[in-house]
């Protein structure tokens, strides 16, 4: 008897801990909210990285009955006067009634961003950081250790203050070869969309 216990416990504690990714976060307390406009933005140096990011997922949102808008109808992939400063990506922010953001992105573990993500809670420092990424060649997947596809959602419905936590829900999963594996980013982007809609975080 104690014996069929234990594996059932077993069992139930396995199926409490499965998960789609390596390590997630999410606010406390967060109830789900409507978005009247979620931008899904993708972040690469390469163009076409990017837009596969964020076609996936806008298409993925709307077979789930989610609108969502691609980030380069609003987010310009070249650097712009946007990354002089952060108070212009709030202009932008406010001037296209941006509430939401869902960013995706490859980031290598000796990233300042992804070791300290407290330090990036607010989306217009990570859209600003970007210019780092025009810096970036082929060489940098090519980087020893390991990478890891992240996926952020950021609520900016409230005012954009400089200590303003926006950030609800943060996931990542180890990416191997990610200058290539495809199928690999998508399932990671098919399972955010998931997780974020079944889970209510977006209503």
């Amino acid at each position: 008897m104690i014996t069929r216990l234990l594996i059932i416990v077993s069992a139930l504690f396995c199926i409490s801990c499965s998960s789609d990714f390596d390590d997630e976060w999410r606010k406390e307390p967060y109830e789900g909210t409507h978005f009247n406009k979620l931008v899904v933005v993708g972040l690469s140096h390469e163009l076409d990285t990017r837009k596969f990011y964020e076609e996936e997922a806008v298409t993925e949102l709307e077979k789930v009955g989610f609108h969502a808008i691609k980030g380069l109808n609003i987010f310009p992939q070249e650097v712009t006067e946007l990354d002089h400063n952060q108070d212009s990506i709030t202009s932008l922010i406010v001037q296209n009634k941006v509430d939401g953001v869902l960013v995706v992105k490859i980031l290598h573990e000796n990233d300042d961003e992804y070791m300290m993500p407290e330090d990036y809670s607010k989306f217009k420092k990570v859209y600003f950081r970007r210019r780092s990424f025009h810096t970036y060649n082929a060489n940098y997947y090519e980087r020893p250790d390991k990478y890891y596809m992240i996926a952020t959602l950021y609520d900016l419905k409230e005012k954009h203050e400089e200590n303003e936590e926006t950030v609800i829900w943060r996931a990542s999963s180890l990416i191997v070869n990610p200058a290539q594996n495809t199928q690999v980013k998508k399932k990671f982007i098919d399972n955010v969309v998931a997780h974020i809609t079944e889970q209510h975080l977006i209503k």
